[in-house]
This record gives C-alpha cells, sequence and structure tokens, in this order.
C-alpha cells in the first residue's frame, strides 16, 4: 500500500509542479493571488547555479504504524523505523544558471551518456542520521559510486552479516564500493554497457518533438491549469507562505493523459500510457501544500491518506519534498579507486542475470538478427548492450523481460 501510494504521490506532485510552472502564461488564473505566487515561485527554478531537492516521509514510526493500522495493514516497528529515517536527495551545480544548460547533443540510451558535462550531478539515498546508503555523483564526464549494504541491511531489521557476502566474487574495487568506498569510472560507460562485443554500439537518436505537436500541448497544459487545479492561499506557517493546490484527481489524470496522447508517434514509449485514469486513481478532489520562503519554493507536501479510503482521519502519512536553491556545488569524491572497463562489464552482466531470472552460468542460445532488431526496437537497450547480455548468459526472453523494466 504504502509503495503504491508514494508512487501515486509522487506523480501527482511531479504533476502539480509541472503544471505551476505554467501559469505565467495563463491570464486568468494571473488574477488569483495565491496563483500568481505559486508562478513567480516557480520561475526562480533555474535562475540559480545550483539546485537540490530531499524526498523523505515526514512522520514518526509511531505515526507510519498507526497509518498502517488505520489501512489495514499492519507495518512493523523495524519497517516503521526504517522508512521514517530514509530520504533520497538529488542535487545539480554548474557554472552558469541551470536554465541555461542545453540538453546535450547525440544520443545515447544511457542518461549519463546524454548529459551536458559542464553539469554536475549527485544522487543519494540516506538512512538513520543522514548516513549514506547509495550515493552516485556525476562530476566532469566522470562518474562515482559507492554503497553500504551493511548499513541498508541494518536499517530494515536484517542481519548485517548475511548480505556483506553479496559481494563475494565481485573485484575487488566493487566489492569495496559496496562496503562504503568511492569508484570512479568513465560516465559514458553507463550508456553503452562498456566496450567490448556487439556491433559497436549504435546509439539511438533521441525523439524530436513537432514544433505544432508541442504547441497544441502547450495550449492544453495551459487549459488544464485554468480548468482542473485552484489554488489557496493559507497564510504563514513556521515562517513560510502556505499555498494549497487541489484538483480532481480522475479528471486531471484524464486531462493529462488526452494531451500527451497525439504526441505517442514522437516519443514510442508513450504509446504504453493507458487512454485514461487508472482504477486507482481516486475519484476525487485530492491536494498538496507548497511551502514559499521569500518568494521562493521550499517545500512541497501531499498526504499520503488521501489515497487510501480506510485512512480517517487523525492518520496522516505526509510526503515530503524539500527544495534547496544556491547550494553548494556537487564535488567529486578524493580518494576514489577507478574501475576498468571489465569491471563494469561483470557487474551488469551479473546484475542482470540476476535481476531476470537467467543464468550466466551457462551459454544461451544465440540471438538472431530479428530478435535484436526486437529488442532494440524501444530504445531501452542499444545492440551492443543486447549482444553482451546475450554473451552473458541470457536469452532472449531474459533480455526482453529486462528491457520491459528498463523501459
Amino acid at each position: 500500500m504504502i509503495r503504491r501510494s508514494a508512487r501515486t504521490a509522487l506523480a501527482a506532485a511531479a504533476c502539480g509542479a509541472v503544471l505551476a510552472g505554467g501559469l505565467a502564461a495563463c491570464g486568468t488564473v494571473q488574477q488569483l493571488n495565491a496563483a500568481d505566487k505559486v508562478s513567480k515561485a516557480f520561475e526562480t527554478f533555474g535562475s540559480g547555479k545550483s539546485f537540490s531537492a530531499k524526498l523523505s516521509v515526514d512522520a514518526t514510526p509511531a505515526q507510519i504504524q498507526a497509518f498502517g493500522t488505520a489501512t489495514g495493514e499492519e507495518i512493523d516497528k523495524d519497517s516503521a523505523a526504517a522508512l521514517s529515517a530514509v530520504s533520497l536527495s538529488i542535487a545539480f551545480s554548474a557554472d552558469k544558471p541551470l536554465k541555461d544548460i542545453q540538453p546535450a547533443k547525440g544520443s545515447g540510451n544511457g542518461a549519463a551518456s546524454a548529459a551536458d558535462p559542464s553539469v554536475s550531478a549527485s544522487y543519494s539515498l540516506t538512512g538513520k542520521g543522514g548516513a549514506p546508503l547509495l550515493e552516485l555523483r556525476q562530476v566532469g564526464g566522470k562518474a562515482y559510486a559507492r554503497g553500504d549494504l551493511a548499513g541498508f541491511a541494518q536499517l530494515v531489521g536484517e542481519n548485517a552479516a548475511e548480505v556483506e557476502g553479496l559481494a563475494e566474487g565481485l573485484p575487488a574495487a566493487l566489492a569495496n564500493a559496496l562496503k562504503g568506498q568511492w569508484v570512479g569510472f568513465d560516465a559514458k560507460t553507463l550508456g553503452s554497457t562498456g566496450g567490448t562485443g556487439g556491433a559497436g554500439g549504435t546509439a539511438t537518436p533521441a525523439p524530436t518533438l513537432d514544433p505544432k505537436a508541442a504547441e497544441n500541448l502547450n495550449a492544453s497544459l495551459k487549459g488544464i491549469l485554468t480548468h482542473d487545479l485552484s489554488f489557496e492561499d493559507k497564510g504563514k506557517q513556521d515562517g513560510k507562505e502556505r499555498i494549497t493546490v487541489t484538483a480532481p484527481a480522475r479528471k486531471l489524470t484524464d486531462d493529462l493523459l488526452k494531451a500527451v496522447e497525439p504526441l505517442a508517434k514522437d516519443i514510442p514509449n508513450l504509446a504504453k500510457l493507458p487512454k485514461s485514469a487508472p482504477t486507482g486513481v481516486p475519484d476525487r478532489p485530492l491536494a498538496l501544500d507548497l511551502y514559499l520562503d521569500g518568494g521562493a519554493l521550499s517545500a512541497v507536501t501531499f498526504d499520503l491518506a488521501q489515497l487510501a479510503e480506510k485512512a480517517g482521519t487523525g492518520t496522516p502519512l505526509p510526503l515530503r519534498i524539500a527544495f534547496g536553491h544556491d547550494t553548494p556545488a556537487v564535488q567529486a569524491p578524493t580518494g576514489a579507486t577507478e574501475l576498468t572497463t571489465e569491471d563494469i562489464n561483470g557487474l551488469f552482466g551479473e546484475l542482470a542475470a540476476a535481476g531476470a531470472g537467467g543464468g550466466a552460468g551457462g551459454p544461451a542460445t544465440p540471438l538472431t538478427d530479428a530478435q535484436i532488431k526486437e529488442l532494440t526496437r524501444d530504445g531501452a537497450m542499444n545492440e551492443e548492450q543486447v549482444r553482451l547480455f546475450n554473451a552473458m548468459g541470457l536469452g532472449y526472453q531474459d533480455i526482453k523481460d529486462l528491457a520491459d523494466r528498463k523501459a
């Protein structure tokens, strides 16, 4: 329930953020003071040279357990403590305002290959007391990573000694990376999964939008802003301005799906979207709160209890995204061990085999040209990746399942 609610809440928060960002262009909504404040708050995004966001559940373990009891899904003490402690953070920085960064030309199937090397990025999953469980950074075209398997096990109440065995058999650098030590590698490697095998790893061109289609989408979003969203200024709370944005969940979802449907021909993955709101989307208004500090957006909160019909009053479970502007620039870690291409190829192969349920310990039936073409059609993988996984023991169906999850 919590995982499903969290995914829905994240989607709702993201939609609210994106839609609110276009308010400045909508004259009708601009007349509303609360909406005007939100519009100006979103205009500040990208004006600085750095930005950060932190996602967490803003509740104590006891509150999380109470929510579970109210919804009929008991949450044990250890799970509640883990959920209360964990947070996911992202940060970006550059030597110029982020709004002036242009998407990198060219393409590839990994974020690293398409990223602008002038932008530094950081992603981190932390546990109790802010202890890092997983960290990824990209600085100047180099990528860095480290994790803490034992710390993650302790967070969820498992035996740390048992999970440490997962690192056995890996190259020393990778094993150490799972024990909290930094490793570094060429960021482009993420896009190609190494430089071995295959037919050269031809990149898949990034999809482009027809200008008319983009114009129509913009007009549709403005219409949605006007008719679906309402704004209410709730005054000051803890020194921040609080504005509540409300929208009918099912109608908003239907309208958004209709708005992006014409783009399916230009962006293949959009064809997988449903034609109407899934049955899990409630047919009632949902609200999220925006907090403004000095005119800039400082946080967004969404109460997951709105998605659970069994949850009554007094059992809130707020999801919180806190934003930072002009935060310290992302830096490369010191003392990182360099990974070789062979190290990374081996790791990707083992993870793919484990995730797909395939057996990397034995040969797989070689793929035909038709199968390779089918597996690379949606762009989730390129030919080099497909051939590499096949060489490591994954069959056609194993690779297809993996590609479907990546898409």
